[in-house]
């Protein structure tokens, strides 16, 4: 009779254990593809790393990384700014995400605003996921600079339009 316990207690224990870790493991985010891209422009830039001495331009890439969540799509936007021999001027990203439903939004990365105080290169890392949907099919972005002393932003370039990884075959 004995044996008998602790020998179920010994069978119960360990499943007890796993089902209690199954139903505390939090979400996990799985990176499924990563876009690449530059967004090079006179005096305002969007990618990685530092500025190339001769060229000007990012020596890496900026990064969109598209995270799968509990079946909904998460764009993530990683890189740098760069403002070089501008004084004053301000730049910041957007990300213009189009749904299934041809509806488009634009999302401003107010944390990635910053302006130049002189007329060295200065620069600012980006880091932003505004969006989190099933219903995401492309994604744009776009670098905006604004002129010394206005908040009246235009665009300087974007990227070109980079499909959610369910969209591609």
């Amino acid at each position: 009779m004995r044996f008998s316990r602790t020998a179920t207690r010994l069978l119960v224990l360990p499943v007890v254990c796993a089902l209690g870790l199954i139903g505390a493991s939090p979400a996990q985010a799985a990176v499924q593809r990563t876009d690449r891209f530059s967004i090079t422009q006179p005096h305002f830039d969007f990618g990685d790393g530092d500025l190339g001495n001769i060229s000007g331009d990012p020596k890496a890439d900026s990064r969109l990384e598209w995270d799968l969540v509990n079946g909904t799509w998460e764009p993530r936007l990683l890189g740098r700014i760069y403002i070089n021999n501008a004084s004053g001027e301000c730049v910041r990203v957007q990300m213009v995400v189009t749904y299934q439903n041809n509806v488009v939004v634009t999302y401003t990365d107010n944390a990635s605003d910053f302006c130049a105080p002189n007329g060295r290169t200065w620069y600012s890392d980006v880091d932003f996921q505004p969006v989190s949907s099933a219903y995401v099919a492309n994604v744009v972005v776009r670098l905006q600079s604004a002129p010394a002393g206005g908040w009246s932003f235009s665009n300087e370039g974007a990227s070109a339009p980079y499909f959610a990884p369910w969209w591609l075959p």
